[in-house]
């Protein structure tokens, strides 16, 4: 509220007021005016507290945001420093309490106990200072603030601040054979200009630099000899401001001495046509090689400091594309050790910005130390390092959108354990040092498109996956992370779970299958290839859903040599697979080109192996009851077994198993010739055949140990005799493997469906078993180390690439066609391994009728 005063008044009210003394006392609590001259000629200003806002300060913070948004009137600043802190220092605290705001702080006046400044349009600035509790903080050091709203009226002729930034901007470039050279522009100290004595100057805060940067341009553009320009010892860090200079001709540029903390922050001038330039006294001076990165911005570059360049073309070190570097806006908020308020970290739950986050180590750690300890800490949630600078001392990082993985870090009170160096690291998080924007590094998009690119004709392909993470920009992936890989298999389940047949995860360094949870979404994936990883156990598959995948590759994991036997491995492994076929590259019922050793026609091969393949997978299955649709209904079944027991005596565990066993005995010798009562002892019909199969105990056939004969293959009969090894369940008390030997006749009884219409269907008429002790040579069964090594030799000492790509065509081809491996591979062979023209060969094939129903694995069951 305005009030008018005469003449007079203002005559007496005068002859009070004096120019302050800096080693007076300033009363904050006086209502005299006081009025303030401008030592640079404009005009004066006074102060009148009877017209101003009370005066507020950290106790009385509920201010007048009308009068705070008045620009008719200067609102006065006060700081508290009861003479402990200098000048100097009180404006760095200021400046960097508001780096981003409109700040002009003008006619600066310092006294004993407090300094005070004016300040008008300057609302953003005021309101952070209000929200700050008007307290001023850096380190230990804090300092009180007061506030008088509207203190001074504004009138035409009075000081302008960036009328007075242009002015001294262009008397430098006006003058510039006084300041050095007559083709540069000299702005070096430019706080120490006598035209900005009435004006605080700092050029790290970004508005004011803009306004000096936008006052260069302007006289770059009127004054073409110019073509140096100097910046030094200005407090610069917001250095994206130069890159509107690139329509000038500048080939010099000084920066030393302000406070670019980084030299990737100079690659938003690398259209500047640079030949110098100077760095010195920058906190990027501490980056190793910070002279080579800069070289990659400025491949003109002839002059680095003192440094001359021998050479115009430097390799680029990053690739230019659509991501910027992210520019820190603001300090944030400082959370450290010392100083950790877990109440106030709350309220950045659902922050988008970003965080810095600075690692203190001294340089007793390097990056993959940090990386890998972080990586260790976090591996379940999503925490992807952005925009990673490495010092001498510290190393720092900004993240967005992991409150969960701060979440951890801050309840350890911003402790990073390092187990490599046997040490322990302190953090400090500054929250919300800037916006994101449109060109930020995106790490889910990188990860989406890294996934996109390794999917074809079937196969997903993760194999090896660090080194190629590593070549993208500005983001830190570890390739074994759980939440980093679980993301990438849950965006390749959405995307490609149709028409994936094939995952390959080798040479990953994974220690678990934590993020394999997804897989359960792959709708036909049949082959999982986890080789040359680190799984330490079997238990380590621990994650793995439910799926349909029937081929596993585990070999070169440390898992393959905890296992006793093959049989105990495949047992294990089928927990996590139960459609599992092939494991390691081997049939799931031995090798039949190794155990079989009859001599017939490919026919038989084929038949032989389907049926004992079918059988015990069955019979060693949940799904034992359905072995009595493989009989035929008037089918005869009889058991012998030559175990030796004396009932006199009381037996032992294993003795009374056998009795069992016993039980269903038919050997005719111990019958006596009483041929009834060996009649009675042959099950007949599928049905009763099928009750006593289940009322035997479960078992684990040993696959490798089966040896077998086809002695007849015709039309009209099929003979198959199974010799092999056998154990009872792991709850059975039997501690010896049993001998076996099974011979079956089998017979066509009728004809397929649809399809398979002319494939003959076939029944067990008769299956005799004999069971026997085994001897102690043959009860030891090969440690699945070993023999898996001996099994799979020849494909570790194969080139992978060739192998993989015919495997990943043939696995696709038979899942696309049900054609059985033989005729897979013919069709491949004869289109030399091109999945699509071995797709049109079959079409073909099949619609001239030349392929027949035994090559379909459908009509073959």
């Amino acid at each position: 509220m305005a009030i008018e005063t005469t003449s007079a008044d203002r005559i007496a009210s005068d002859q009070n007021m004096q120019e302050h003394d800096e080693n007076s006392f300033y009363n904050v609590h006086s209502m005299s005016k006081q009025k303030l001259v401008m030592r640079t000629g404009e005009l004066g200003m006074e102060i009148e507290p009877k017209l101003a806002s009370q005066l507020y300060n950290e106790s009385n913070l509920q201010y007048d945001q009308t009068l705070l948004n008045r620009v008719d009137v200067w609102h006065q600043v006060m700081v508290h420093h009861d003479n402990n802190c200098s000048k100097q220092k009180v404006l760095e605290i200021l400046f960097n309490a508001v780096p981003t705001s409109d700040f002009f702080p003008v006619a600066y006046r310092r006294y004993v106990n407090l300094d005070f400044f004016m300040i008008r349009m300057c609302t953003q600035a005021l309101m952070k200072l209000f929200e700050g509790g008007l307290k001023l903080k850096s380190g230990q050091t804090e300092l009180p603030i007061s506030v008088r709203l509207g203190a001074a009226r504004f009138c035409s002729g009075q000081i302008f601040p960036r009328q007075v930034i242009e002015k001294a901007v262009k008397e430098r470039c006006d003058n510039a054979t006084q300041y050095g050279n007559m083709n540069m522009l000299n702005l070096d100290c430019f706080a120490a200009h006598s035209y900005v004595d009435e004006l605080c100057i700092n050029l790290g805060n970004r508005t004011q630099f803009e306004a000096v940067c936008s006052v260069i341009g302007n006289v770059l553009s009127e004054a073409a000899h110019i073509n140096t320009l100097r910046l030094s010892n200005n407090g610069i860090s917001h250095i994206s401001l130069l890159a509107g200079l690139k329509a000038n001709q500048l080939v010099s540029l000084d920066l030393r001495g302000n406070r670019i903390k980084h030299p990737s922050l100079l690659r938003h001038l690398r259209e500047l046509p640079l030949l110098e330039l100077y760095v010195a006294d920058n906190g990027l001076t501490e980056v190793p090689d910070h002279q080579k990165l800069l070289c990659t911005f400025f491949p003109k570059l002839l002059k680095l400091d003192s440094n001359l360049i021998q050479t115009q073309a430097v390799n680029a070190l990053y690739n230019v594309d659509d991501v910027e570097e992210v520019e820190i806006t603001s300090p944030g908020t400082l959370l450290t050790a010392s100083d950790l308020n877990l109440e106030a970290f709350q309220k950045y739950q659902m922050s988008p910005n970003w965080h810095l986050m600075t690692v203190h180590h001294g340089g007793t750690c390097n990056k993959q130390d940090i990386l890998d300890a972080l990586l260790n800490l976090l591996d379940a949630h999503q925490f992807f390092p952005c925009y990673y600078k490495t010092y001498s001392k510290r190393d720092e990082f900004l993240v967005k959108s992991c409150f969960k993985a701060l979440k951890i870090l801050v309840n350890q009170k911003l402790k990073l354990p390092i187990p490599s160096r046997h040490t322990v690291l302190t953090l400090s998080l500054a929250m919300n040092v800037a916006v994101p924007g449109d060109r930020d590094v995106k790490p889910l998009k990188k990860l989406e498109h890294f996934v996109s690119k390794r999917f074809h004709l079937g196969n997903l392909d993760l194999c090896s996956m660090q080194t190629a993470l590593n070549e993208y920009k500005f983001v830190d992936f570890r390739a074994r992370s759980r939440s980093t890989l679980d993301y990438m298999i849950n965006y390749a389940a959405e995307k490609y779970s149709a028409s994936c047949f094939v995952l390959r995860l080798r040479h990953n360094e994974l220690q678990n299958c934590m993020a394999l949870t997804s897989l359960s979404k792959f709708k036909k994936l049949v082959s999982l290839d986890l080789r040359f990883n680190s799984l330490a156990k079997i238990s380590d598959l621990r994650g793995i859903p439910y799926n349909t995948i029937n081929e596993v590759f585990l070999d070169n994991n440390p898992l393959c040599s905890t296992v006793s036997s093959s049989v105990d491995y495949v047992q294990q492994v089928k927990k996590y697979f139960s459609m599992l076929q092939q494991l390691d590259g081997s049939p799931l019922v031995g090798n039949f080109s190794v155990f079989q050793n009859y001599i017939c026609t490919p026919e038989a091969y084929k038949f032989a192996e389907m049926f004992v393949q079918h059988y015990f997978s069955l019979y060693d299955s949940f799904e034992r009851d359905k072995l009595h649709e493989l009989y035929h209904s008037k089918a005869q079944f009889s058991m012998t077994c030559g175990f030796d027991i004396n009932q006199s005596v009381p037996l032992n565990p294993l003795q009374q198993a056998q009795a069992n066993y016993n039980h269903f005995s038919r050997n005719i010798l111990q019958f006596n010739g009483n041929t009834d009562r060996s009649m009675s002892m042959l099950i007949l019909g599928n049905e009763r055949i099928g009750c006593l199969l289940m009322s035997f105990p479960s078992t684990v056939f040993d696959l490798y140990s089966f040896h077998i004969d086809v002695p007849i293959f015709t039309p009209d009969h099929v003979l198959i005799t199974v010799h092999g090894r056998l154990k009872e369940g792991e709850s059975s008390l039997l501690s010896q493997s049993l001998g076996f030997t099974r011979t079956w006749l089998i017979k066509p009884c009728g004809k397929g469906k649809h399809l398979f219409e002319n494939a003959l269907e076939y029944k067990i008429h008769n299956d005799m078993l004999h069971l026997y002790s085994t001897t102690d040579q043959e009860n030891e069964i090969p440690s699945n180390g070993n023999e898996a090594k001996q099994n799979t030799d020849a494909q570790k000492d194969a080139p992978l690439s060739d192998g993989d790509d015919r495997t990943n065509a043939l696995i696709v081809l038979q899942e696309l066609t049900r054609l059985d491996h033989q005729w897979a591979t013919r069709c491949l062979e004869e289109s030399s391994w091109n999945l699509k023209l071995a797709l049109n060969v079959f079409l073909k094939l099949y619609e001239s009728k030349r392929i027949p129903p035994a090559a379909f694995v459908d009509g073959a069951s």
